[in-house]
C-alpha cells in the first residue's frame, strides 16, 4: 500500500487533514502530524508542540520546531513515502517540502502560503518545491497562474465543516441562555486570547445582552474562566463543540479575524472583525502584507462588507460604535455575505481532494 504523510500546524489544519484522511484512509497507508490521534493515521508528532502567531511567540518555539524538522526528515529517510500533504502552515511547511523534494517525494500542497497577501517573491520557490498546488479560493488560481504556476481550487473546506446542529430554541435549553444571543470568538490562540481577551469582555458589559463565548480547546479553560469571572462573569463560556451553534443562533458577533470570520460569514452572522499583535509583530506584518483588508469575507467580497478594528482601535469604545452601526445594518450586511461572499465557494472539498491525491498516486 502506498504511504502518504500529511502535515498539518494550526488547529482548523489539523480538522482539515483529519477530514482529508477519512476519505484517504481506506486506500493508502497515512502518517501524520496532527493537534491529536486520528483514526486511519499514525500520528509521528504533535502539531500543537510547532504553532504559535506572531514573530517573537514563535521564537519560544524554536527547540521544538527544530525536534519536529528532526523527526521529519528521519522519518522520510526510514518510510520513504511517495508523497507529502503539505497543509497551510507556510513557515514550517515549506522546509518539510524543500526536505521532501531533496529525496524525490512528491509534493502536494492544499491551501499553499497566502502569496497574494504577502510574499509574491516566494512564488518562485512554491513553483520549485510544490508538484500540485490545491486552494481553496477561486481568486487564487488567477494568481499563481499569473506567475506561471498552475493551481487547482477544489471548492472551501469550511463549507463542508460549517454545519450547525441545534435550533435556537435547543441552544437555549442546553445552555440555560435567553434566545437573543451575541457571540464572542476572541480566538484560538494563547496570544490571541491575551490581546483580545479583555477588550471583548469589556465591550460586553456595555452593549447589553446575553453574551457567549465558545472556547477552543487550544487555550486554557480555567485561564478564560478566570478572565471572565473578573471583568464580565455573566459571559457565559461554552465547549468548542457548540461554536457553530452559536453563531448560526447569535444575532451580532465580535470576531477574531481569521478561520472564525468566513465560519460566521457562512453562517450569516453579521459581525465585528478584530485583531490586535504584538505591536513589533504588527509593524512587520504592515510592511509586507498587500491586502487591503485582514479578514476572508473582506478579501473575496473586493470591498468592506464588515468593519475591521486592529490594534489600538480594539478598544471598548470602538467596538461598541461598529457594533451599533452593524446592528443598523444588520440586514444589508446578511444580503451582502451570501451574495459576495458565499456564493463564490464550493463545497465537497475533502473528496474532491482525495479523488485528485489518488489520481496523483496511481
Amino acid at each position: 500500500m502506498k504511504k502518504l504523510l500529511i502535515v498539518t500546524g494550526e488547529l482548523s489544519g489539523s480538522i482539515y487533514g483529519e477530514r482529508i484522511a477519512r476519505e484517504l484512509s481506506p486506500s493508502l497507508k497515512l502518517y501524520g502530524v496532527f493537534h491529536r490521534k486520528v483514526s486511519g493515521v499514525e500520528r509521528i508528532y504533535d502539531s500543537k508542540e510547532i504553532t504559535a502567531f506572531g514573530l517573537f511567540e514563535v521564537l519560544r518555539k524554536v527547540p521544538r520546531i527544530l525536534k519536529a524538522k528532526k523527526l521529519i526528515s528521519e522519518f522520510l529517510d526510514r518510510e520513504k513515502p511517495e508523497a507529502v500533504l503539505l497543509i497551510d502552515f507556510p513557515g514550517f511547511n515549506l522546509k518539510v517540502a524543500q526536505e521532501s523534494k531533496k529525496r524525490g517525494i512528491k509534493v502536494l500542497y492544499f491551501i499553499p502560503p497566502k502569496l497574494w497577501a504577502w510574499g509574491e517573491g516566494r512564488v518562485k520557490k512554491i513553483r520549485e518545491l510544490v508538484d500540485r498546488l490545491f486552494v481553496i479560493f477561486p481568486f487564487e488560481v488567477d494568481f499563481y497562474r499569473g506567475f506561471g504556476v498552475e493551481a487547482t481550487f477544489i471548492g472551501n473546506p469550511l463549507f463542508d465543516i460549517v454545519k450547525p446542529s441545534l435550533t435556537k430554541e435547543e441552544l437555549s435549553k442546553n445552555t440555560g441562555l435567553s434566545e437573543e444571543l451575541y457571540c464572542l470568538l476572541p480566538g484560538s490562540r494563547e496570544s490571541e486570547i491575551s490581546y483580545l481577551l479583555k477588550p471583548l469582555l469589556e465591550t460586553s458589559k456595555v452593549f447589553k445582552g446575553n453574551w457567549a463565548i465558545p472556547v477552543a480547546s487550544t487555550v486554557d479553560f480555567h485561564r478564560v474562566k478566570l478572565r471572565r469571572d473578573r471583568i464580565n462573569p455573566s459571559v457565559k463560556l461554552l465547549p468548542e463543540s457548540l461554536r457553530y451553534d452559536l453563531m448560526s443562533n447569535s444575532r451580532l458577533g465580535v470576531i477574531a479575524s481569521g478561520t472564525a470570520s468566513l465560519e460566521a460569514a457562512l453562517l450569516n452572522l453579521p459581525h465585528v472583525v478584530v485583531y490586535r499583535l504584538n505591536p513589533l509583530t504588527y509593524w512587520v506584518a504592515r510592511k509586507v502584507v498587500k491586502t487591503k483588508f485582514v479578514s476572508l469575507p473582506n478579501i473575496i467580497a473586493g470591498r468592506e462588507v464588515l468593519p475591521e478594528l486592529l490594534q489600538d482601535r480594539v478598544e471598548p469604545k470602538e467596538i461598541l460604535r461598529a457594533l451599533e452601526e452593524v446592528d443598523r445594518k444588520r440586514d444589508e450586511i446578511k444580503e451582502a455575505l451570501r451574495e459576495e461572499v458565499v456564493n463564490k465557494l464550493k463545497g465537497n472539498c475533502f473528496k474532491r481532494l482525495a479523488e485528485e491525491i489518488l489520481e496523483e498516486l496511481s
